[in-house]
């Protein structure tokens, strides 16, 4: 009897040893569980929180490049505001050659050269520095403006008065039309319209 009691005893003590051992701690396949979870979480973290810069890095590259534009617009406009006025007699003074077609004064505008080495004068192209915006340092954006003339109807006798401004942008891979504006000068309402 004696001896089967301790046989009962050390087996409740094994018995008991062995389910302490299992509830301390994590096991090996807790373990692996765990970090394969905390693995999942860091990856889906770091993919979104890089999903979100570039995302803002586009963002402020488009901002950027439109502000950017619309300074060149800007210069355009207030050139034409004052080509061909006299200050003196304070109106606008207009040969008829200037009246039939305007593209040279326009390309002789101290704002329209942007680069020396320009495909021609009438598309010429810039890439704005880190001193327009800090996104665009590395000049790996190209802004490329054309001017087209036209009339204001699809009637080959009245004269080119609407000169029409093509913006594409060049970054990465990336070649767009970015915008398209018409623009006309004042001088040009104190010529003699046939229609």
């Amino acid at each position: 009897m004696i001896v089967i009691n301790i046989m009962e005893n050390n087996c409740k003590q094994i018995s008991y040893l062995g389910k302490n051992e299992t509830d301390i701690g994590f096991g090996l396949v807790d373990a692996i569980l765990s970090l394969s979870l905390l693995a999942g979480i860091i990856v889906y973290g770091v993919y979104f929180s890089s999903l979100r810069l570039s995302t803002v890095y586009s963002s402020n590259l488009i901002r950027s490049i439109n502000k950017e534009i619309e300074r060149d617009i800007e210069r355009l406009k207030l050139d034409l505001w004052s080509l061909n006025y006299d200050r003196n007699n304070k109106k606008y003074l207009v040969n008829e050659t200037e009246c039939l077609d305007f593209s040279e004064s326009i390309i002789s505008l101290p704002s329209w050269i942007t680069e020396t080495n320009s495909a021609s004068e009438f598309i010429q192209s810039w890439r704005p520095g880190p001193e327009r915006s800090k996104i665009f340092s590395g000049n790996k954006v190209l802004i490329t403006r054309e001017l087209k003339m036209s009339s204001p109807i699809e009637n080959q006798s009245l004269n080119n008065s609407i000169a029409t401004l093509n913006y594409r942008v060049e970054w990465g891979g990336n070649n767009k039309h970015w915008l398209s504006i018409d623009l006309s000068p004042e001088s040009h309402s104190w010529c003699e319209q046939f229609i």
